[in-house]
């Protein structure tokens, strides 16, 4: 079975630019947004021409974009780019509905059109979800930075993020006047994040593709 990653932080954080080593020619992104990749090339790394760039807005249009794929042999890793703004245009669409229906609605298809579908991923394929953060207080009362989402149903109910075994937490800093992008890859207190003991070091440079090679090692025991 394949894997679902969860990729959190604020814009900016490095993300998107974790992408660059990836295979273009196996690698499939799914925007619901035309904003684009923030390294040199990658409009002619990826593309809706070469067919590695897929355009949609919805949960339903991404479950179909999904299965396509999964049932197909060519991509290896698909990156959802972003999580976020699927449920901002999910939420402005619904702006003029009133009532707990839209919400319940909108978590089931969360729920059918992404969450569920790491069931069904043939063992080599990857899907990388990235999603922005906010500042949240969980059910113990403490602070935590977490997955952005919308509705009290999507968060108490579902808690997405309890969902995947990886969860990796955009982090920067600034070392001898130089901005050092990478992952969390542990809960360290306030930052949501969470990968199996030894898989991955405490912060993991922002590339997935050494961070999916260092889990397929791991899950194959090396």
């Amino acid at each position: 079975m394949g894997r679902i990653i969860l990729a959190i932080g604020t814009p900016g954080s490095g993300k998107s630019r974790a992408i660059l080593n990836l295979d273009e020619n196996t690698t499939l992104l799914v925007k619901p947004n035309r904003k684009e990749l923030p390294f040199r090339g990658g409009a002619v790394k990826y593309s809706t021409e070469k067919g590695n760039v897929v355009n949609c807005a919805t949960f339903p249009e991404l479950k179909v974009i999904l299965t396509k794929a999964n049932e197909g042999t060519k991509f290896k890793t698909i990156v959802i780019e972003d999580f976020t703004h699927f449920l901002t245009n999910r939420v402005m669409a619904d702006s003029k509905i009133n009532g707990f229906q839209k919400w319940s609605d909108l978590a089931v298809d969360v729920f059918q059109g992404l969450i569920k579908m790491e069931e069904k991923l043939r063992d080599d394929l990857n899907v990388i979800v990235i999603g922005h953060t906010e500042r949240s207080t969980n059910m113990n009362g403490d602070t935590e930075i977490t997955l952005q989402t919308v509705g009290k149903l999507l968060d108490n109910q579902i808690k997405i993020p309890s969902y995947f075994t990886y969860v990796l937490h955009a982090d920067v800093k600034e070392v001898n006047g130089k901005m050092e992008y990478s992952f969390l890859t542990n809960y360290d207190g306030l930052r949501l994040a969470k990968s199996p003991e030894g898989c991955l070091d405490k912060f993991e440079p922002n590339d997935y593709k050494l961070i999916l090679d260092k889990i397929a090692k791991y899950q194959s025991g090396e």
